[in-house]
């Protein structure tokens, strides 16, 4: 479960920083092939634009605007850390969540804006990664009902390897405030114990 998690994580990091659809931003990276002696380009990642996710959507007026920019997405993306390299059960579970994330993404939002704490709100850019971090423990939860205390210890966990000190508390604090309030669950009652027949 930690491979698939960490997995999303990369892509829902990645597809904010590009501004592209988590989907299809995944789909992109498991089909990349990777020729004999590939070497990644430190030099060209360093041109990459990294804020180009900020702002409102664009708007084109024509067909033909759109493609240059999807084009100029598709040469940009090239420049992103390598293909994924997961076994395909990983890679089939991470895409389902992934899914749910896209699907779940304008209702996630809100939920996220009325459970972080004021300073997460006034640096969104700084939060990117606990914000992604939110969303993939809220679109898992919510589409595969897998249970919240393995969520919330799997979301914890990420937090603790990738982002501030702080966030890991907050990040628990927001799951469990989403558990109790959004999904009907009571977070401080201990599990029933299972009985031994």
């Amino acid at each position: 479960m930690a491979a698939c998690h960490r997995a999303c994580r990369m892509i829902s990091y990645a597809a904010c920083l590009e501004g592209a659809d988590v989907v299809r931003l995944f789909d992109r990276r498991i089909s990349a092939r990777r020729e004999p002696g590939y070497v990644f380009d430190k030099a060209c990642v360093l041109n990459y634009n990294h804020m180009s996710f900020g702002g409102g959507p664009l708007e084109v007026g024509t067909e033909e605007e759109a493609e240059k920019l999807m084009s100029q997405n598709e040469k940009d993306s090239a420049n992103a850390p390598p293909k994924l390299v997961y076994n395909n059960f990983v890679l089939r579970l991470a895409r389902e969540i992934l899914v749910a994330v896209a699907s779940g993404w304008d209702k996630h939002v809100d939920i996220i804006n009325k459970i972080t704490p004021q300073n997460w709100k006034d640096e969104p850019v700084a939060r990117i990664l606990e914000l992604c971090i939110l969303h993939i423990a809220m679109a898992e939860m919510k589409s595969k009902g897998t249970p919240h205390k393995i969520v919330i210890n799997e979301a914890v966990d990420l937090a603790k390897r990738f982002c501030d000190g702080g966030a890991p508390r907050v990040i628990n604090g927001c799951l469990r405030t989403f558990v109790k309030d959004h999904m009907n669950i009571d977070t401080s009652q201990p599990a029933p114990a299972e009985s031994k027949a």
